[in-house]
This record gives structure tokens, C-alpha cells and sequence, in this order.
């Protein structure tokens, strides 16, 4: 009871310095999650860019075409994409069955609420784009089903969609993820969950199946590999004479370059600011600890000489830098709650770091202890 009246009477001492370093202990945890996530998330892109490059794709952007509309509509907002004129609507739907079948150059995706089945969204990916994901797709089939991870169960099982009835091949695999230039989804994305996955190179199908997702939603994800610049024109004629738009056309290569100088820089500014914030704060943390055990050597030293053994002095020291963490550590545990990262595991790893090194800043601080008591007692 003594020697905890003593640990508490230390650490009241020193509140204001551990209500500080517990705060600033979850900021320092929180920016370590940023920096995992941001790494994450970085990483997968890095993956899909690679992919993407490699496969030679170039971006379609979609663009509206205001000429020769009636001045009576032209305060009207309008959107980039109308639909097809009904003398186009053969043409418009005989080139995208063509462009996106095995031989063809495009590729799209398109993201749909799929309330059934257990499912709440699915993801179909047209054409080539399929062939820029992390699902091998099986050679003798052209349409593919498939489901997330978390739905692994439904393989072998069978789907509705539009009054016909699809078998699931197979699941997807635990890291696919879902990449564009313009948008990024890690595989642990809430709208990667619960999702069934259509893969296929037939438009008609899909217009069969999903009508809303064979127009201007799948148009806006639009990407050509190896496109030649005659197949190109085609691709710009179907689409003015036939929606209106316009189809701007770039490389790859060419958006990196535009978008990933900035972008870099400041990501790495950002990690550095994460490191050294965490490193300095850290260290601070330490070297308090180890100040605060040195301003107690006197107090630590009058009681040994009227009595207090080693073991007593060396427990009061472990229990102070122990207890000079609960605050942090109780910091340090909530942010993890509040990101989901408060399992049992991270929880007593968190516990056996600050426990060892508490143990061996006591053991260092008795150490010197020890010296300086001798040496007194020498002098004396």
C-alpha cells in the first residue's frame, strides 16, 4: 500500500505532462493509421496503373457537343449524353455488341444498387476491362458470374436477372479492387461487399438485362486498348451521330504524367510530416519519462538510505513509467476502436511494447541508480 501511495504521489506530479502525451500519444496513432491507409491505398493504385499501362489503355472523356442546339433550350441544363435517335439506335448498339466483344478495343464498368439475394450492389465490367482486373477470367466462357469474397457461399448457385437465370461461376479474389484514373476503391471498400460481379463482351445482353446501365453510365467509365487511330474515328463518328458527344482521347501515359507530379509531391510531404511528427513525439515521450525519473533520484535515494530496499525502489520506478502511460495507452486504444482495429491480438501487443519498454527505462534509470548511491556513499 505504501509503495503505491508512493507511485501515485510521483505520478500526480508529473498529470499535466501525462494528460499532454496521452493526447498527443492517440494523434500520433491516428497519423500512423493515415499513413497505412494512405500507403494502401497508393499501393493498389500503383498496381492498376501498372496493369493499365501495360495494356497500352487510353481514357475516352466523354464530352457534350452544344452546336446547332435551338436557342429555346439553351438555358436548359442539359447532360453530356442524350439518347439515340431511333435511325441511329442499330448502329449505335451493332458497334458497342462489336467494340466490345473479344475482338473489339472497349472496355467499361458500371455500378448498379442489387437489392436481392443477399447482394446490395452489382458491378458489371464490359469488354476489355475485365482483362484490367485482378479476376482470371476462364477462356471458354464470355459472360461471367461472379460475387465478392464475403459472398464466396452463392458459387454453385444460381441468380435472377431479368427473369433469366445466371449460375455463379466463381468468387472474386480477396484483393480485387476497383481501379479508374478518376476513382479508386480498396478491396475493402463498402461497395466491393455484398457485390455481384457480372464479366462480359456482349452489349446486348447487357442492355437486355440492365437498361439503365448501357447508356451514359457506361459511357462515363469508357476506355479503348490498342486502339488504332482508324478505329478511333469509327469510335467518334458512332458516337457524335449518334448520342451527339464528343470523344476526347488520352493516353495513359499521358494522364500519370499530368496528374502524378503534384500528386507525389504531395504525398510525400504529407508521409514525411506522418514520420517525423510520430518520431519526435515519441522520442519526446522517452526522454520525459527518463527526465522525470532523474528529477526523483533525491526522493528515490533518501529512501533507500532510511531503508527502502532495491526491489522497492526498482518497483516504484517499473510502476511510475508504467502508470506514466495509462493515459496514452488508453488514448492510443480508442482511436484503434474507432477505426476497427481493436481486436484482442493488437490490444495485448499494444500492452506487452508499452510494458517492455517501461521495464527498460526502469532497469536503466536503477541501474544508474545504483551508481550514483554508491558513489555517494564513497564520498561519504
Amino acid at each position: 500500500m505504501t509503495l503505491l501511495k508512493q507511485v501515485l504521489s510521483d505520478l500526480f506530479k508529473e498529470i499535466g505532462w501525462i494528460v499532454l502525451y496521452g493526447f498527443l500519444a492517440a494523434m500520433t496513432v491516428m497519423t500512423c493509421i493515415l499513413v497505412g491507409l494512405s500507403y494502401k491505398h497508393v499501393s493498389g493504385q500503383n498496381s492498376a496503373i501498372t496493369r493499365f499501362i501495360a495494356n497500352d489503355v487510353s481514357l475516352l472523356q466523354i464530352k457534350s457537343c452544344d452546336i446547332n442546339v435551338p436557342s429555346s433550350s439553351m438555358d436548359e441544363p442539359t447532360s453530356a449524353y442524350s439518347e439515340p435517335s431511333q435511325g441511329s439506335t442499330a448502329s449505335f448498339m451493332d458497334y458497342f455488341e462489336r467494340a466490345f466483344s473479344a475482338e473489339g478495343i472497349l472496355g467499361s464498368y458500371v455500378i448498379l444498387p442489387f437489392d436481392r439475394d443477399g447482394f446490395n450492389n452489382v458491378i458489371i465490367y464490359f469488354g476489355k476491362y475485365a482483362e484490367l482486373t485482378r479476376f482470371n477470367l476462364p477462356a471458354e466462357k464470355s459472360t461471367v458470374i461472379a460475387v465478392s469474397p464475403d459472398m464466396r457461399k452463392m458459387v454453385g448457385q444460381t441468380v435472377s436477372l431479368a427473369a433469366e437465370t445466371f449460375s455463379v461461376d466463381a468468387a472474386v479474389p480477396d484483393d480485387m479492387d476497383l481501379y479508374h484514373p478518376y476513382y479508386y476503391a480498396p478491396s475493402d471498400a463498402e461497395e466491393l461487399k455484398k457485390t455481384l460481379y457480372i464479366f462480359t463482351d456482349s452489349y446486348m445482353l447487357i442492355n437486355r438485362l440492365f437498361p439503365q446501365a448501357s447508356g451514359e453510365m457506361l459511357l462515363d467509365h469508357l476506355i479503348a486498348i490498342g486502339a488504332t487511330e482508324a478505329e478511333l474515328v469509327e469510335l467518334r463518328t458512332v458516337l457524335f451521330n449518334s448520342v451527339g458527344v464528343y470523344v476526347g482521347i488520352q493516353s495513359m501515359e499521358a494522364f500519370i504524367a499530368s496528374a502524378e507530379a503534384g500528386g507525389t509531391r504531395t504525398h510525400q510531404t504529407y508521409l514525411l510530416f506522418y514520420i517525423s511528427a510520430s518520431v519526435a513525439l515519441i522520442g519526446a515521450m522517452l526522454a520525459n519519462m527518463m527526465r522525470s525519473l532523474s528529477f526523483m533520484m533525491p526522493t528515490y535515494s533518501i529512501h533507500h538510505l532510511f531503508g527502502a530496499s532495491g526491489k522497492h525502489i526498482f518497483m516504484r520506478m517499473l510502476l511510475f513509467t508504467a502508470g506514466y502511460n495509462i493515459l496514452p495507452l488508453c488514448g492510443i486504444a480508442l482511436i484503434m476502436s474507432r477505426n476497427m482495429l481493436a481486436s484482442p491480438v493488437n490490444i495485448i501487443i499494444l500492452v506487452l511494447t508499452v510494458l517492455t519498454v517501461a521495464t527498460i527505462i526502469s532497469a536503466v534509470k536503477f541501474r544508474q541508480f545504483k551508481i550514483c548511491f554508491s558513489q555517494g556513499l564513497r564520498r561519504g
